[in-house]
């Protein structure tokens, strides 16, 4: 198992509904509330449209505010790793869980792609707009 298997993963974005989840890996890992210092959730632009989901990239004096997985096999690692895509890196981070820090994997905005970052992605917004449609996408 490799280590970034072995370390809970913070997720931030799409992955925060458990529907989500469970289309993906077929049931609802273990969970805790977390904050990534550091770092902030942007919406991603490709010229004129904005993609539904969002990217995270290092920002001082900013945070995110997310859930942390634990317990994932390395199967469902690779199933999340191809969810997320290339334009993503899983990088190690450290996260504030209940004043504690923790070890953890997330998934990073490719630092070539920053130019495509922009404002805020706000999860209830997300929710509101495109869940149904991005649920239906996923069957």
């Amino acid at each position: 198992m490799k280590l970034s298997e072995m370390r809970p993963l913070f997720v931030y974005g799409t992955l925060l509904f458990p529907e989500i989840l469970r289309l993906l890996l077929g049931r609802l890992p273990g969970s805790s509330e977390a904050v990534l210092h550091g770092y902030h959730r942007f919406s991603i632009h490709d010229g004129a449209d904005i993609r539904p989901y969002p990217a995270v990239f290092p920002r001082a004096a900013s945070e995110v505010r997310g859930l942390l997985l634990y317990g994932l096999s390395p199967k469902e690692h690779t199933v999340l790793d191809a969810y997320e895509g290339e334009d993503y890196v899983k990088t190690a981070v450290s996260v504030l869980q209940d004043d504690q820090r923790v070890e953890a994997s997330v998934y990073i905005w490719r630092a070539d792609k920053r130019g495509q970052l922009r404002g805020v992605w706000d999860p209830e917004q997300f929710m509101r707009q495109h869940l149904g449609a991005y649920l239906k996408h996923m069957k």
